[in-house]
C-alpha cells in the first residue's frame, strides 16, 4: 500500500476512519485502522464494495470479517507475504555478509601477525625471544579459533532465522488460503486446488466431482437471531461438510453462505449421495440457542453437483454446479440437483 494523500486529506480520512471504527464497535488496532482508512479514502473500490455489501446484508462487522477483508483486499496475499519475507531475508543476509567481513578482517590481521612472527624466527634468537614468539603464536591461534567459533555461531543463527522465515512464509501462505471464520479453504484456496485437481483428472483420466451448497434463507436467520448466531451456523455447516469428506477431498467457503466440496476420484453417484447425506443431516437437526434454548427453526441446505468433463475449463465446471444449485433453489430448496446427469 502506498499513500500520497495531502496532509488535509490524511487528517480527514483519519477522522472518518476512527468514526467508522467506533461506529462498528471494533478495536482501534493497526489492522482495523488500515481497513477503514482505505475505505474512507475511497481508493480501493473492491474493498468499499465488499464492505458496503456486507453491511447491507448483515449490518455488523466482526474481527473475523476484518481479517478476511484485510487479507483479501489489502494485504494482497502472496505478494505482500513475499515482500515481508524478502525484507527479513535482506536483514539475515546483511548479518551473514557482516560476519564474513569481520571474520576476514580477523583472519587477515592474524595472517599479518603470523607473517611478522615468521620473519622474526632468525638463528640469533635467544631463549627468551623464542618463548615470547611462542606466546604470540598461541595468542594468534586463540584469536583465529575465537573468530571461527563466532563465525560458526553466526552462521548457525542465520540458518535458524532462515528456517523460521520459511515456516513463517508457509504459515502466511496457508492463512491467505483459509477462511478466518470457519478455518476451511476460502475462494482463493478453492480456486488453487481446483486447478490442481482438474490437471490431475485430465492427466490420469480419473473422475472429479464438485458439490456446491448454499444455506437456505440464511438472511432470515441473521435478521431473526443476530449475526453471532449466523456466524455459528456458518461454522457448523463448514464443520459438517469438512467432517463428511476424506482424503484428497476439499471443503471450502466461497463467500457468505455458499460452500463447495471438491471430490477427486469420486463418481457422480457417490457425490450425489454425499450431498444428500449432508442435506439430511441438517434436515434432521433441531438447532437451539445455547444461551436461551430458543429454537432456530429448520436450517436446510440446497445443493448442486457436477462431474468434470475432460478438458473442461474450471469456470465452466463451476458454472454447471452453480446452475444445478440454482435449480435446487428455484424448485423448492432443501434438495440436491445434478448437473447434466452425465450427459457429455
Amino acid at each position: 500500500m502506498q499513500y500520497d494523500d495531502s496532509i488535509d486529506n490524511s487528517r480527514k480520512y483519519l477522522r472518518h476512519a476512527l468514526e467508522l471504527i467506533g461506529k462498528h464497535g471494533l478495536p482501534t488496532d493497526p489492522l482495523n485502522y488500515c481497513i477503514w482508512y482505505e475505505y474512507a479514502s475511497g481508493k480501493n473500490g473492491a474493498l468499499n464494495a465488499a464492505i458496503d455489501n456486507h453491511l447491507e446484508s448483515k449490518g455488523a462487522f466482526s474481527e473475523a470479517i476484518s481479517r478476511q477483508f484485510f487479507n483479501q483486499y489489502i494485504a494482497g496475499g502472496k505478494e505482500t507475504v513475499t515482500t515481508l519475507v524478502r525484507e527479513e531475508l535482506k536483514k539475515v543476509f546483511a548479518a551473514i555478509i557482516g560476519a564474513i567481513k569481520t571474520t576476514n578482517q580477523h583472519f587477515s590481521r592474524s595472517e599479518n601477525n603470523l607473517e611478522t612472527i615468521n620473519e622474526s624466527l632468525v638463528p640469533s634468537l635467544s631463549e627468551a625471544d623464542v618463548e615470547r614468539l611462542v606466546d604470540q603464536i598461541k595468542h594468534e591461534i586463540k584469536n583465529l579459533e575465537s573468530s571461527s567459533t563466532s563465525f560458526k555461531e553466526q552462521l548457525q543463527q542465520a540458518t535458524h532465522e532462515i528456517g523460521q522465515l520459511k515456516s513463517k512464509m508457509s504459515r502466511y501462505r496457508n492463512e491467505a488460503l483459509k477462511d478466518p471464520l470457519t478455518q476451511i479453504d476460502n475462494r482463493r484456496g478453492f480456486d488453487k486446488k481446483l486447478r490442481n485437481a482438474i490437471a490431475e483428472a485430465n492427466a490420469t483420466e480419473t473422475s472429479l466431482c464438485l458439490i456446491m451448497a448454499d444455506i437456505d434463507h440464511f438472511k432470515k436467520v441473521n435478521d431473526t437471531h443476530g449475526h453471532l448466531v449466523g456466524d455459528n451456523v456458518i461454522r457448523m455447516v463448514a464443520a459438517t461438510i469438512k467432517d463428511s469428506i476424506k482424503g484428497k477431498d476439499l471443503a471450502a467457503r466461497l463467500g457468505g453462505e455458499e460452500f463447495a466440496a471438491l471430490l477427486p476420484d469420486t463418481p457422480f453417484d457417490g457425490a450425489m449421495k454425499l450431498a444428500d447425506n449432508i442435506r439430511l443431516t441438517f434436515e434432521r437437526l433441531d438447532l437451539k440457542k445455547k444461551s436461551t434454548g430458543e429454537s432456530l427453526g429448520k436450517i436446510t441446505l440446497s445443493f448442486g453437483v457436477a462431474t468434470y468433463k475432460k478438458d473442461e475449463v474450471a469456470e465452466d465446471f463451476v458454472h454447471r454446479a452453480d446452475v444445478a444449485l440454482y435449480q435446487s433453489k428455484e424448485t423448492g430448496r432443501n434438495k440436491v440437483t445434478g448437473a447434466d446427469l452425465h450427459r457429455p
